[in-house]
Protein backbone atom coordinates (compact mmCIF):
# COMPACT_ATOMS: atom_id res chain seq x y z
CA UNK A 1 0.00 0.00 0.00
CA UNK A 2 1.38 3.64 -1.02
CA UNK A 3 -1.09 5.76 0.04
CA UNK A 4 -1.84 7.44 -2.48
CA UNK A 5 0.90 6.44 -5.44
CA UNK A 6 0.46 4.23 -8.47
CA UNK A 7 3.02 2.02 -9.71
CA UNK A 8 3.11 4.08 -13.09
CA UNK A 9 3.32 7.55 -11.52
CA UNK A 10 6.28 6.43 -8.80
CA UNK A 11 8.27 5.63 -12.09
CA UNK A 12 7.39 8.39 -13.80
CA UNK A 13 8.44 10.91 -10.60
CA UNK A 14 11.78 8.90 -10.37
CA UNK A 15 12.61 9.22 -14.69
CA UNK A 16 12.12 13.02 -14.27
CA UNK A 17 13.09 13.60 -10.49
CA UNK A 18 15.76 10.91 -9.59
CA UNK A 19 15.54 9.85 -6.52
CA UNK A 20 14.91 10.21 -3.27
CA UNK A 21 12.34 13.09 -4.17
CA UNK A 22 9.66 13.97 -1.61
CA UNK A 23 5.99 13.55 -3.20
CA UNK A 24 3.13 15.75 -1.45
CA UNK A 25 -0.48 14.60 -2.48
CA UNK A 26 -2.81 17.50 -2.78
CA UNK A 27 -5.97 15.05 -2.61
CA UNK A 28 -4.85 13.78 0.75
CA UNK A 29 -4.12 16.87 1.83
CA UNK A 30 -7.66 18.25 1.07
CA UNK A 31 -9.00 15.67 2.57
CA UNK A 32 -7.28 16.18 5.76
CA UNK A 33 -8.07 19.99 5.90
CA UNK A 34 -11.59 19.17 5.23
CA UNK A 35 -11.64 16.87 8.35
CA UNK A 36 -10.68 18.85 10.33
CA UNK A 37 -13.00 22.26 8.86
CA UNK A 38 -16.03 20.32 9.23
CA UNK A 39 -15.44 19.27 13.16
CA UNK A 40 -18.67 19.90 15.02
CA UNK A 41 -18.64 22.88 17.48
CA UNK A 42 -21.37 24.50 19.18
CA UNK A 43 -19.64 27.66 18.87
CA UNK A 44 -16.66 27.87 16.24
CA UNK A 45 -13.43 26.74 15.95
CA UNK A 46 -10.13 26.83 14.01
CA UNK A 47 -7.19 25.42 12.13
CA UNK A 48 -3.89 25.84 13.02
CA UNK A 49 -1.40 24.46 11.68
CA UNK A 50 2.14 23.53 13.28
CA UNK A 51 4.59 24.92 10.31
CA UNK A 52 7.34 23.08 12.19
CA UNK A 53 5.89 19.83 10.61
CA UNK A 54 7.21 21.11 7.49
CA UNK A 55 7.71 24.63 6.08
CA UNK A 56 7.35 23.89 2.21
CA UNK A 57 6.22 27.42 0.90
CA UNK A 58 3.64 25.50 -1.25
CA UNK A 59 2.76 23.94 1.42
CA UNK A 60 2.08 26.99 3.44
CA UNK A 61 0.27 28.35 0.64
CA UNK A 62 -2.51 26.09 0.47
CA UNK A 63 -2.83 26.25 3.94
CA UNK A 64 -3.64 29.96 3.86
CA UNK A 65 -5.59 29.42 0.60
CA UNK A 66 -7.94 27.02 3.09
CA UNK A 67 -8.23 29.56 5.70
CA UNK A 68 -5.92 28.09 8.19
CA UNK A 69 -3.27 29.42 10.19
CA UNK A 70 0.00 29.18 11.64
CA UNK A 71 1.87 28.09 14.66
CA UNK A 72 5.72 29.07 14.75
CA UNK A 73 8.19 28.20 16.98
CA UNK A 74 10.86 30.65 16.02
CA UNK A 75 11.02 34.52 14.81
CA UNK A 76 12.55 32.78 11.31
CA UNK A 77 9.24 30.68 11.17
CA UNK A 78 7.27 33.86 11.21
CA UNK A 79 8.78 35.69 8.60
CA UNK A 80 8.94 32.67 6.38
CA UNK A 81 4.88 32.35 7.11
CA UNK A 82 4.38 36.27 5.91
CA UNK A 83 6.29 35.28 2.91
CA UNK A 84 4.01 32.60 2.24
CA UNK A 85 1.53 35.56 2.66
CA UNK A 86 0.19 35.06 5.70
CA UNK A 87 -0.89 38.08 7.69
CA UNK A 88 0.37 38.92 11.86
CA UNK A 89 -3.22 38.24 12.55
CA UNK A 90 -3.06 34.64 11.46
CA UNK A 91 -0.03 33.45 12.94
CA UNK A 92 0.93 32.81 16.80
CA UNK A 93 4.81 32.19 17.95
CA UNK A 94 5.34 29.94 20.53
CA UNK A 95 9.05 29.38 20.89
CA UNK A 96 11.42 28.15 23.76
CA UNK A 97 13.60 30.87 22.89
CA UNK A 98 12.87 35.33 22.66
CA UNK A 99 14.16 36.05 19.48
CA UNK A 100 17.11 38.33 18.82
CA UNK A 101 14.95 41.71 18.68
CA UNK A 102 12.31 40.59 20.53
CA UNK A 103 10.66 44.10 20.16
CA UNK A 104 10.81 44.51 16.23
CA UNK A 105 8.81 40.91 16.02
CA UNK A 106 6.21 41.75 18.24
CA UNK A 107 5.77 45.27 16.05
CA UNK A 108 4.48 42.69 13.42
CA UNK A 109 2.07 41.77 15.74
CA UNK A 110 1.92 38.41 15.63
CA UNK A 111 0.33 36.76 19.12
CA UNK A 112 2.82 35.81 21.32
CA UNK A 113 2.86 32.79 23.53
CA UNK A 114 4.53 32.59 26.53
CA UNK A 115 6.37 29.19 27.58
CA UNK A 116 8.29 30.42 30.56
CA UNK A 117 7.64 33.28 33.39
CA UNK A 118 10.67 35.07 32.16
CA UNK A 119 9.06 35.19 28.51
CA UNK A 120 5.87 36.76 30.65
CA UNK A 121 8.04 39.92 31.96
CA UNK A 122 9.90 40.54 28.66
CA UNK A 123 6.32 40.67 26.41
CA UNK A 124 5.34 42.73 29.56
CA UNK A 125 8.16 44.89 28.85
CA UNK A 126 7.35 45.69 25.46
CA UNK A 127 3.91 45.28 25.09
CA UNK A 128 2.67 47.18 28.17
CA UNK A 129 -1.53 46.72 29.31
CA UNK A 130 -1.75 43.81 26.50
CA UNK A 131 -3.23 40.73 25.95
CA UNK A 132 -0.96 37.66 26.30
CA UNK A 133 -1.17 34.34 25.96
CA UNK A 134 0.49 31.52 27.76
CA UNK A 135 1.82 27.93 27.56
CA UNK A 136 0.72 24.95 30.57
CA UNK A 137 2.30 22.37 31.18
CA UNK A 138 -0.79 19.93 32.32
CA UNK A 139 1.10 17.04 33.48
CA UNK A 140 -1.02 14.61 31.87
CA UNK A 141 0.74 11.15 30.73
CA UNK A 142 -1.15 8.53 28.69
CA UNK A 143 1.71 7.27 26.28
CA UNK A 144 3.73 4.61 26.42
CA UNK A 145 6.92 6.30 24.70
CA UNK A 146 8.69 8.49 27.14
CA UNK A 147 10.99 9.95 24.35
CA UNK A 148 8.65 11.90 22.63
CA UNK A 149 6.74 13.25 25.49
CA UNK A 150 6.63 17.20 25.70
CA UNK A 151 3.83 17.63 28.04
CA UNK A 152 5.53 15.96 31.00
CA UNK A 153 7.88 16.27 34.09
CA UNK A 154 10.66 15.79 31.84
CA UNK A 155 9.76 18.70 29.58
CA UNK A 156 10.84 22.20 29.41
CA UNK A 157 8.38 23.32 26.58
CA UNK A 158 5.90 24.88 28.54
CA UNK A 159 4.93 26.34 31.91
CA UNK A 160 4.37 23.92 34.77
CA UNK A 161 1.22 23.72 35.87
CA UNK A 162 1.97 24.74 39.49
CA UNK A 163 2.87 27.56 38.47
CA UNK A 164 -0.08 28.93 37.83
CA UNK A 165 -0.33 31.29 41.18
CA UNK A 166 2.90 33.09 39.93
CA UNK A 167 1.21 33.80 36.21
CA UNK A 168 -1.66 35.12 37.89
CA UNK A 169 0.50 37.37 40.03
CA UNK A 170 2.23 38.42 37.32
CA UNK A 171 -0.63 38.84 35.10
CA UNK A 172 -2.39 41.34 37.66
CA UNK A 173 1.21 43.24 38.55
CA UNK A 174 1.34 44.26 35.26
CA UNK A 175 -2.12 44.28 34.19
CA UNK A 176 -1.83 41.82 31.46
CA UNK A 177 -4.39 40.52 30.24
CA UNK A 178 -4.04 36.59 29.20
CA UNK A 179 -7.12 36.09 26.87
CA UNK A 180 -5.65 32.00 25.66
CA UNK A 181 -4.21 29.03 27.11
CA UNK A 182 -1.84 26.72 25.07
CA UNK A 183 -1.99 22.76 26.08
CA UNK A 184 -0.44 20.03 24.83
CA UNK A 185 -2.07 16.78 25.82
CA UNK A 186 -1.20 13.42 24.00
CA UNK A 187 -4.59 11.49 25.34
CA UNK A 188 -5.67 8.21 24.40
CA UNK A 189 -7.84 7.75 21.70
CA UNK A 190 -11.32 7.36 23.30
CA UNK A 191 -13.83 9.62 23.94
CA UNK A 192 -13.61 8.87 28.10
CA UNK A 193 -10.06 9.71 28.20
CA UNK A 194 -10.86 12.66 26.35
CA UNK A 195 -13.40 13.60 28.68
CA UNK A 196 -11.03 13.54 31.40
CA UNK A 197 -8.41 15.89 29.22
CA UNK A 198 -11.56 18.13 28.83
CA UNK A 199 -11.92 18.39 32.51
CA UNK A 200 -8.35 19.17 32.93
CA UNK A 201 -8.76 22.53 30.24
CA UNK A 202 -11.73 23.44 31.64
CA UNK A 203 -10.65 23.71 35.51
CA UNK A 204 -7.75 25.78 33.94
CA UNK A 205 -10.01 28.32 31.90
CA UNK A 206 -12.04 29.05 35.52
CA UNK A 207 -8.74 30.53 36.53
CA UNK A 208 -8.21 32.72 33.77
CA UNK A 209 -11.44 34.89 34.17
CA UNK A 210 -10.18 36.39 30.87
CA UNK A 211 -9.42 33.50 28.40
CA UNK A 212 -11.57 33.18 25.60
CA UNK A 213 -9.71 31.20 23.40
CA UNK A 214 -8.13 27.23 24.20
CA UNK A 215 -5.49 26.12 22.11
CA UNK A 216 -5.10 22.27 21.53
CA UNK A 217 -2.30 20.39 20.64
CA UNK A 218 -4.02 17.20 19.96
CA UNK A 219 -2.31 13.91 20.16
CA UNK A 220 -5.29 12.28 17.69
CA UNK A 221 -3.67 8.49 17.38
CA UNK A 222 -2.87 8.35 12.96
CA UNK A 223 -2.57 4.88 12.05
CA UNK A 224 0.56 4.80 9.43
CA UNK A 225 1.00 1.07 9.89
CA UNK A 226 -1.58 -2.37 9.59
CA UNK A 227 -1.84 -3.25 13.52
CA UNK A 228 -2.20 0.44 14.24
CA UNK A 229 -6.00 2.28 14.73
CA UNK A 230 -6.72 5.74 13.89
CA UNK A 231 -8.27 7.64 16.89
CA UNK A 232 -12.20 7.88 16.03
CA UNK A 233 -12.49 11.73 15.97
CA UNK A 234 -16.55 12.04 15.71
CA UNK A 235 -16.68 10.10 18.83
CA UNK A 236 -14.11 11.68 20.32
CA UNK A 237 -15.71 15.40 19.25
CA UNK A 238 -18.89 14.83 20.70
CA UNK A 239 -18.41 13.50 24.11
CA UNK A 240 -15.98 17.06 24.43
CA UNK A 241 -18.52 18.80 23.14
CA UNK A 242 -20.69 18.07 25.34
CA UNK A 243 -18.26 19.46 28.35
CA UNK A 244 -18.04 22.67 26.79
CA UNK A 245 -21.63 23.20 26.70
CA UNK A 246 -21.95 22.60 29.84
CA UNK A 247 -19.01 24.78 30.58
CA UNK A 248 -21.11 27.41 29.08
CA UNK A 249 -24.09 26.86 30.88
CA UNK A 250 -22.22 26.99 34.47
CA UNK A 251 -20.32 30.32 33.36
CA UNK A 252 -21.53 31.84 30.19
CA UNK A 253 -18.37 31.93 28.72
CA UNK A 254 -17.76 30.87 24.65
CA UNK A 255 -15.00 29.41 24.86
CA UNK A 256 -13.51 29.44 21.02
CA UNK A 257 -11.43 25.94 20.26
CA UNK A 258 -8.23 26.02 17.95
CA UNK A 259 -7.06 22.76 16.73
CA UNK A 260 -3.38 21.91 15.95
CA UNK A 261 -3.76 18.89 14.74
CA UNK A 262 -0.12 18.73 13.35
CA UNK A 263 0.48 14.59 12.67
CA UNK A 264 -2.71 13.42 12.34
CA UNK A 265 -3.99 16.01 9.62
CA UNK A 266 -1.05 15.48 6.94
CA UNK A 267 1.44 12.56 7.87
CA UNK A 268 -0.32 9.97 5.03
CA UNK A 269 -0.31 12.81 2.95
CA UNK A 270 3.46 12.25 1.57
CA UNK A 271 6.04 9.41 0.49
CA UNK A 272 9.32 9.26 -0.02
CA UNK A 273 10.76 7.52 -3.20
CA UNK A 274 14.27 6.33 -2.94
CA UNK A 275 16.55 3.74 -4.92
CA UNK A 276 17.66 0.48 -3.67
CA UNK A 277 21.73 0.50 -4.09
CA UNK A 278 23.17 -2.36 -2.50
CA UNK A 279 22.27 -5.28 -1.29
CA UNK A 280 24.82 -7.08 1.12
CA UNK A 281 24.45 -9.84 3.77
CA UNK A 282 26.23 -11.15 6.82
CA UNK A 283 26.93 -14.66 6.07
CA UNK A 284 23.93 -17.16 5.44
CA UNK A 285 22.65 -16.84 9.10
CA UNK A 286 22.10 -13.71 10.01
CA UNK A 287 21.08 -10.30 8.07
CA UNK A 288 20.73 -9.65 4.64
CA UNK A 289 20.71 -5.80 3.97
CA UNK A 290 18.82 -3.47 1.60
CA UNK A 291 21.00 -0.69 1.25
CA UNK A 292 19.29 2.67 -0.08
CA UNK A 293 19.98 5.89 -1.10
CA UNK A 294 18.55 8.34 1.45
CA UNK A 295 18.29 8.53 5.17
CA UNK A 296 18.65 11.17 8.34
CA UNK A 297 19.57 13.75 5.39
CA UNK A 298 15.84 13.27 3.92
CA UNK A 299 14.28 10.91 6.94
CA UNK A 300 15.22 11.74 10.78
CA UNK A 301 11.99 10.82 12.30
CA UNK A 302 12.46 7.14 11.38
CA UNK A 303 15.94 6.70 13.37
CA UNK A 304 15.05 9.80 16.35
CA UNK A 305 11.53 8.12 17.53
CA UNK A 306 11.98 4.41 16.70
CA UNK A 307 9.21 3.93 14.53
CA UNK A 308 8.16 1.93 11.61
CA UNK A 309 7.41 3.10 8.42
CA UNK A 310 4.99 1.15 5.59
CA UNK A 311 8.07 0.11 2.97
CA UNK A 312 6.58 -0.91 -1.00
CA UNK A 313 8.93 -1.84 -3.55
CA UNK A 314 8.70 -1.33 -6.75
CA UNK A 315 10.89 -3.56 -9.20
CA UNK A 316 11.54 -2.12 -13.28
CA UNK A 317 12.00 -5.33 -14.27
CA UNK A 318 8.69 -7.76 -12.48
CA UNK A 319 5.01 -7.33 -12.93
CA UNK A 320 4.47 -4.95 -9.61
CA UNK A 321 0.82 -5.42 -9.56
CA UNK A 322 1.08 -8.88 -9.30
CA UNK A 323 2.65 -11.05 -6.00
CA UNK A 324 2.06 -14.93 -6.83
CA UNK A 325 4.27 -16.42 -7.42
CA UNK A 326 6.74 -13.64 -6.40
CA UNK A 327 10.19 -15.18 -3.58
CA UNK A 328 9.60 -13.26 -0.16
CA UNK A 329 12.56 -12.78 1.97
CA UNK A 330 13.47 -11.20 5.53
CA UNK A 331 15.24 -8.07 4.60
CA UNK A 332 16.90 -5.27 7.27
CA UNK A 333 16.90 -2.03 5.36
CA UNK A 334 19.76 0.38 6.05
CA UNK A 335 20.34 3.85 4.78
CA UNK A 336 23.11 5.85 3.02
CA UNK A 337 24.59 7.46 5.62
CA UNK A 338 27.88 6.27 7.59
CA UNK A 339 26.43 6.32 11.06
CA UNK A 340 25.41 3.36 13.61
CA UNK A 341 21.68 4.20 13.84
CA UNK A 342 21.14 3.99 9.80
CA UNK A 343 18.39 1.36 10.23
CA UNK A 344 15.13 1.28 9.14
CA UNK A 345 13.66 -1.74 10.35
CA UNK A 346 14.14 -1.77 13.88
CA UNK A 347 12.27 -2.95 16.86
CA UNK A 348 9.29 -0.37 17.59
CA UNK A 349 10.30 2.07 19.90
CA UNK A 350 13.56 0.29 20.59
CA UNK A 351 16.55 1.31 18.14
CA UNK A 352 18.99 -1.32 19.00
CA UNK A 353 17.11 -4.19 18.24
CA UNK A 354 16.95 -5.27 14.83
CA UNK A 355 14.02 -6.64 12.83
CA UNK A 356 13.41 -7.66 9.75
CA UNK A 357 10.84 -6.92 7.37
CA UNK A 358 9.44 -9.46 4.86
CA UNK A 359 9.50 -7.99 0.98
CA UNK A 360 9.34 -9.37 -2.49
CA UNK A 361 13.05 -10.56 -3.11
CA UNK A 362 14.47 -7.08 -3.72
CA UNK A 363 17.05 -6.33 -6.79
CA UNK A 364 19.84 -3.44 -6.99
CA UNK A 365 18.41 -0.64 -8.68
CA UNK A 366 14.79 -1.32 -7.56
CA UNK A 367 12.92 1.42 -6.49
CA UNK A 368 11.14 1.69 -2.57
CA UNK A 369 8.27 3.80 -1.46
CA UNK A 370 8.00 5.29 2.45
CA UNK A 371 4.73 5.82 3.00
CA UNK A 372 3.74 8.72 5.59
CA UNK A 373 6.70 11.29 6.06
CA UNK A 374 4.88 14.22 6.08
CA UNK A 375 5.88 15.22 9.25
CA UNK A 376 9.36 16.01 10.81
CA UNK A 377 11.26 14.58 8.02
CA UNK A 378 11.72 17.12 5.38
CA UNK A 379 11.95 20.12 7.91
CA UNK A 380 13.51 18.02 10.89
CA UNK A 381 16.32 16.82 7.98
CA UNK A 382 20.14 16.37 9.14
CA UNK A 383 20.90 18.38 6.38
CA UNK A 384 24.11 18.00 4.28
CA UNK A 385 24.89 15.31 6.49
CA UNK A 386 27.94 13.02 4.91
CA UNK A 387 27.70 16.14 1.95
CA UNK A 388 24.55 14.79 0.64
CA UNK A 389 22.45 17.91 -1.57
CA UNK A 390 18.59 19.01 -0.36
CA UNK A 391 16.69 16.27 -2.64
CA UNK A 392 13.57 17.07 -4.71
CA UNK A 393 9.82 17.70 -3.57
CA UNK A 394 7.43 17.07 -5.85
CA UNK A 395 3.13 18.07 -5.34
CA UNK A 396 0.95 15.85 -6.79
CA UNK A 397 -2.49 17.44 -8.20
CA UNK A 398 -5.42 16.18 -7.71
CA UNK A 399 -5.52 15.71 -11.67
CA UNK A 400 -1.87 14.03 -11.48
CA UNK A 401 0.09 16.67 -12.95
CA UNK A 402 3.19 16.67 -10.97
CA UNK A 403 4.44 19.91 -9.57
CA UNK A 404 8.10 20.72 -8.53
CA UNK A 405 7.91 22.69 -5.07
CA UNK A 406 11.35 22.25 -4.24
CA UNK A 407 14.81 22.08 -6.47
CA UNK A 408 17.70 19.49 -6.04
CA UNK A 409 20.28 21.24 -3.87
CA UNK A 410 23.43 21.95 -6.47
CA UNK A 411 26.70 20.54 -5.32
CA UNK A 412 28.49 23.99 -4.91
CA UNK A 413 25.05 25.41 -2.68
CA UNK A 414 26.74 23.25 0.22
CA UNK A 415 29.72 25.23 0.94
CA UNK A 416 28.56 28.56 -0.05
CA UNK A 417 28.27 30.44 3.27
CA UNK A 418 31.46 29.21 4.55
CA UNK A 419 34.47 31.51 4.22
Amino acid sequence: MQKFLTDEKILEIEKKFWSPVFVYSEKKLREAVENFKNFPSEFWHTVRYAMKANSNKTILKYFLENDLKIDASSEYEVYRAMNAGFEWKNIQISSQELSKNFEKLLETWVFFVATSLHQLEEFWKIKQWWEVWIRINPWVWSWAFKAIATWWTTSAFWIWHEYIPQIQEISKKYDLRITKIHLHIWSENTPESWVDTANIWLDFIKIFEDVETLDMWWGFKMAIMDYEKSADLQSIWKAVWEKIKNFYKETWRKIHLELEPWKYMVINSANLICQVNDIVDTWKDWYTFIRTNTWMTEMPRTPMYWIQQEISVISKNLNNSETEGKNFKDYVVVWHCCESWDILTCKLYDQEVIETIKLPEVSIWDLMVVASVWAYNSSMSMKNYNSFPEVWEVFLKEDWEIIEVRKRENLEEIWRNEV
